[in-house]
């Protein structure tokens, strides 16, 4: 079963649940979005453009040729896609204020010894790290305040530039702020255990063809991680 937010001839749009992976890792047996998609249109199954965090929730985007494929790889390589998202992070941990809109321009790099996690290299500092560094562009456009099942929480609507593995989750916690139910960037600290990873895609915009694309996800319900 798929949860399609958008379909017409080029592109097929999927409101991705939180806990479901995107494509397969290692089991060509597990439950992923792409096999969901596969199985929905047998004769001419999508194609997966891009991919979120198994813990993220929102916008999926798959094309429906070859053609369109190739053409929206292409935006995603010169960043001509825009995409936007909704995180939540508890209110208890350490946070710092800032001038609102706060661009963090940091790259980011595979950690030395952990091939899950992603590290940010602050300029002029020396870390070691796997691979190269990869530049990494995250706006933060406005944070509130907000509660969800009895814990105070900040929720914060963020644009990125770059698409880098675990951009938005590394760079806000290094700014201060990781995510409700974060198992690899939180703080043992945090009081959302049984909540899900708090990051949401809401929003991708592109032209395709002449037509310009805006494609919404629902913001979730609730954040409480589902058994």
């Amino acid at each position: 079963m798929i949860d399609p937010v958008f379909e017409d001839d080029f592109i097929l749009a999927l409101n991705k649940p939180s806990g479901l992976p995107s494509q397969n890792q290692e089991d060509p047996d597990q439950d992923t979005a792409e096999r969901r998609v596969k199985t929905h249109s047998p004769d001419l199954p999508p194609h997966l453009l891009h991919r979120l965090d198994t813990g993220t929730s929102g916008v999926l985007l798959f094309a429906k040729t070859e053609a369109v494929f190739r053409e929206m790889r292409e935006k995603f390589r010169n960043r001509s896609i825009a995409k936007s998202y909704l995180a939540w992070s508890p209110t208890g941990l350490p946070a710092r204020k800032f001038d609102l809109p706060l661009r963090i321009d940091l790259p980011l790099a595979h950690h030395p010894q952990n091939k899950k996690k992603m590290i940010v290299l602050p300029e002029g500092k020396f870390r070691r790290y796997r691979g190269k560094p990869l530049p990494a562009i995250t706006w933060i456009d406005s944070i509130r305040e907000c509660e969800i099942s009895g814990i105070p929480l900040l929720k914060f609507a963020i644009r990125i530039e770059t698409g880098v593995m675990h951009q938005i989750r590394v760079h806000l916690a290094h700014s201060g702020f990781p995510l409700l139910g974060d198992p690899l960037y939180g703080n043992r600290a945090d009081p959302s255990s049984g909540f899900r990873l708090g990051l949401h895609a809401r929003c991708v915009e592109f032209d395709l063809y002449g037509a310009r694309y805006r494609i919404h996800a629902p913001e979730p319900e609730t954040l409480q991680q589902i058994p």
